[in-house]
């Protein structure tokens, strides 16, 4: 089936767009010459393309969704909680067309089935994707990589059939396209099973590290889940299903290849792609990588460069009283206030410039006053300290001229 053929279909709504999978059917809709919408919750931090139109909201408020929904030819709908309440009056307020991101076990029941039957009973064009376990979800070690040299896990035998988030995306896109598609589901894997102790010697070749795997007990391996914040239900549903595994691996499907045209791919693709979030980056691949990042807008993953716990001293206003940040929640709301009510012309990079485990950069914003049209330039100066491959504190400084 990669003949697919384009319906009608010109607008669409991207909910969980500055997510994994999201950015990918983002990505892959513009491609396909399709204007895209975004309902997000921080317009300013999702780091999505220009033409991106982006509506403020939360997927929870039906009253949000009606107004990102207005207009659109089609939704990609991802609903993030582990039940379906409140998704009903949601459900009602998308456009007909909806691809819904559900699971390979959502024919046993749970969330994932309840919305299925949602879509279905509100009369939508529905198709159900239904992807079993994400190989993204093996972010989880990349901690475990850069610190040490031992992996700890439960059931190191469970045997998976991980999906690259691309494939997700890929088969979202087209089916969204085609309405030959509606009323169909899904089950989509990646094309082979690994145990996770496989998983672990796969991303460590793809680094270029050796690594051990140390069993964690089920109640361990519980607690830890706790410990991060997990439902006490989802922590407990999780241990039970890695030791099903164990003799009862994830089955293989082959369904993306039968409706992309091309083999789906393999979890060792994933893990070349990924490879840097599983090493220490030097201070130079830091600092490039931030610049250009920067540079090109995209705040949002400059910001994944930065330590959780990063500090960042920076002036309460240009030229003014200086504080201290902590953490990316308080740096870009301080960034935003700063920006607020200027209209950027024009930026000018300097750098990066290397010092051992320091690197500084010169921005130089043109900007104009929106109101009087009266132009301005500022200058900020960065100076950021890399700590075990991420950034953990910034100093800057404004000089403004007229």
């Amino acid at each position: 089936m990669s003949d697919e053929k384009q319906t009608q279909v010109s607008t669409v709504l991207v909910t969980g767009a500055t997510g994994r999978v999201g950015r990918h059917v983002v990505d892959g809709l513009r491609a396909a010459g399709v204007t895209v919408r975004a309902l997000v919750r921080k317009p300013d931090r999702a780091g999505l393309p220009p033409d991106v139109e982006l509506i403020q909201g939360d997927i929870y408020d039906p009253a949000a969704v009606r107004r990102a929904a207005t207009g659109m030819d089609a939704a990609f709908l991802l609903w993030p909680a582990y039940s379906a309440e409140g998704a009903e009056a949601v459900v009602a307020e998308l456009p007909r067309r909806v691809v819904y991101l559900s699971s390979l076990n959502a024919p046993s029941g749970g969330v994932w089935g309840d919305v299925e039957e949602l879509l279905r009973q509100a009369g939508k064009d529905w198709t159900a994707v239904r992807p079993g376990g994400f190989a993204v979800n093996a972010q989880g070690w990349a901690e475990d990589f850069r610190g040490g040299d031992v992996v700890r896990l439960p059931y190191p035998k469970a045997g998976r059939s991980l999906i690259h988030e691309r494939d997700i995306a890929a088969v979202a896109v087209l089916t969204l396209l085609d309405d030959r598609h509606v009323g169909q589901a899904y089950d989509l894997t990646g094309p082979e099973v690994l145990t996770q102790a496989e998983q672990v010697e796969t991303i460590a070749r793809a680094v270029g590290k050796e690594m051990r795997v140390e069993e964690l007990s089920a109640e361990q391996a519980r607690q830890a889940m706790l410990d991060q914040g997990a439902d006490p239900a989802l922590a407990e549903s999780a241990v039970t299903y890695w030791a099903k595994l164990v003799d009862d691996p994830e089955p293989v499907t082959t369904t993306v290849a039968e409706l992309t045209g091309r083999p789906a791919l393999r979890f060792a693709d994933w893990a070349r792609e990924h490879a840097d979030e599983f090493r220490v980056l030097s201070t130079a691949e830091v600092a490039n990588r931030y610049v250009s990042l920067l540079s090109a807008g995209r705040v949002h993953e400059a910001m994944a460069l930065a330590a959780p716990d990063v500090v960042r001293v920076a002036p309460l206003e240009t030229g003014g009283e200086e504080i201290e940040l902590k953490g990316a929640d308080a740096i870009l709301e301080n960034a935003q206030r700063l920006s607020a009510g200027i209209e950027y012309v024009g930026v000018e990079v300097l750098g990066p410039l290397l010092l051992d485990d320091h690197f500084a950069i010169r921005f130089t914003f043109d900007q104009r006053d929106p109101t009087t049209g009266h132009p301005t330039q500022t200058t900020k100066l960065s100076l950021c300290t890399v700590t075990t491959g991420q950034i953990t504190r910034e100093e800057v400084f404004y000089y403004k001229g007229n």
